[in-house]
């Protein structure tokens, strides 16, 4: 079975001409057998978009989409001035990287500890958890730590990136059927924005 990419499945979803929001395009993708959120339809649409694949028509409620081979038969029954647009404001976070240092992902707690008895060759990190916490240790002596990780910003940062790399692989050890990249791509997304608007 040809596995078709979220652009064509979108297209093929939008090619009967009524336009449909994210919700719909993800409750069809799910009728014909896929593991679809209304977050999978949205991250394809804007995608397209960005591409000119897709028009997007500002609605009171939630956008609705369609392919632009029907914009004149459609945009003028929903063509209205457009609102304010609110756009996300990144936050000034500042982090110490100290041994103390403890970030929460989607309410599991991240705790974070440096190990400088491990070698230039042992793992730059390793993970393990117990119940819904996670416990991190951290190897400063690792070649890319020693080589970049030269300020306070680049320390948060990294480790800022390495909490949502075990938030994955923690809800990767705990789901029972199978991964998809798309799906890891998923979580850690989720997980960066949560960090983010903490």
């Amino acid at each position: 079975m040809v596995q078709k990419s979220p652009f064509e499945l979108v297209n093929d979803i939008l090619k009967d001409g009524a336009p449909k929001t994210a919700r719909d395009v993800a409750k069809l993708a799910r009728d014909m057998g896929l593991d679809w959120s209304r977050e999978n339809a949205n991250s394809a649409l804007y995608k397209m978009l960005r591409s000119s694949l897709v028009l997007k028509i500002e609605t009171e409620k939630a956008p609705l989409w369609t392919l632009p081979i029907f914009a004149d038969e459609i945009i003028k029954e929903y063509e209205k001035p457009r609102k304010n647009i609110i756009t996300f404001k990144a936050k000034n976070i500042h982090l110490v990287a100290d041994a103390d240092l403890t970030i929460f992902i989607q309410g599991v707690e991240i705790q974070f500890q440096y190990n400088d008895n491990l070698s230039p060759n042992d793992p730059y990190m390793a993970g393990d958890w117990l119940n819904d916490k996670i416990f991190v240790t951290l190897n400063p002596i690792h070649p890319f730590w020693q080589t970049f990780i030269n300020s306070e910003e680049s320390k948060s940062l990294q480790l800022i990136n390495i909490a949502a790399e075990v938030y994955v692989q923690w809800h990767v050890a705990k789901m029972t059927t199978p991964i998809s990249p798309r799906k890891l791509l998923e979580l850690r997304d989720k997980a960066l924005r949560d960090i983010a608007l903490t």
